[in-house]
């Protein structure tokens, strides 16, 4: 064998290793190539993903304020009215209570008897026997009468027909006298003259003339007028819904004005 022949042998093997060491070169080359392709793209589907995301949460969350805000104007609005409604109803009213008539607070115990409501007992002890004291709210308005019962304090509210006071309708001091409420709590007044002028929204207040409640004592304004044959049953939306209420006033002075 030829040395010519020898030598073309050996570097044709070491042209063959040289291109597989190359192809394997190349291969690595292109594998580190696709996975960097494919890093930068699940990096760029991760980024994209979370930045749609993003973005639809924060649609949802304007959304979500936008929603909140417009309920808390509603709720703001209907605040705004009732404080509206209330200083112009204290202002129509001219909600006070004399300071030169001595008031004593009391506080409602319990019903009387489970069946009435309209009926409490109250913490005065010393009510004298055979009087009956005028009950006021705590903003001046009347409520009913207390009296004793069975040696207790007892308190008959404007819903109870056993309440009965008298009051002037309107500004011709019309006289009435009460008696209970009907089933929509307006306070029944009886006993008044037919030939008496009465308006719808005329004020009733307490006369005073039943030595009961002082003078002018606010009650209500007439909502309705029945005419019957020889007399008026007069209806009056109450200024104070005494149901429920827990504390009142007592006066024993009766011969004042308020």
């Amino acid at each position: 064998m030829s040395k010519k022949f020898i030598l073309f042998i050996i570097a044709l093997i070491i042209l063959v290793s040289y291109l597989f060491s190359f192809e394997k070169v190349l291969v690595n080359k292109i594998y580190m190539l696709n996975s960097s392709i494919s890093s930068a793209y699940i990096k760029l589907f991760i980024f994209s993903t979370e930045t749609i995301n993003k973005y639809f949460n924060q649609l949802d969350y304007i959304d979500q304020l936008k929603k909140s805000n417009e309920m808390n104007l509603q709720y703001k609005s209907m605040y705004e009215k009732k404080v509206q409604e209330i200083v112009e109803l204290n202002k129509n009213l001219n909600l006070s209570l004399d300071k030169e008539v001595q008031y004593e607070k009391v506080k409602v115990l319990s019903y009387y008897s489970f069946d009435n409501h309209s009926k409490v007992l109250i913490d005065k002890n010393n009510i004298v026997p055979d009087k009956i004291y005028p009950l006021i709210t705590l903003d001046g308005f009347s409520a009913g009468i207390v009296l004793t019962k069975n040696e207790k304090s007892v308190a008959y509210l404007n819903e109870n027909k056993k309440c009965n006071y008298t009051v002037f309708i309107g500004k011709n001091d019309t006289p009435g006298i009460t008696s209970g409420a009907n089933d929509d709590g307006n306070i029944i007044i009886k006993y008044v003259p037919i030939w008496k002028e009465i308006q719808m929204g005329n004020e009733v207040i307490t006369s005073s003339m039943d030595s009961i409640f002082p003078y002018g004592v606010k009650v209500g304004t007439v909502v309705d007028i029945q005419v019957f044959e020889n007399t008026k049953e007069v209806l009056v939306k109450p200024y104070a819904k005494t149901l429920g209420m827990r504390n009142f006033f007592i006066t024993h002075d009766t011969n004042s004005s308020i």
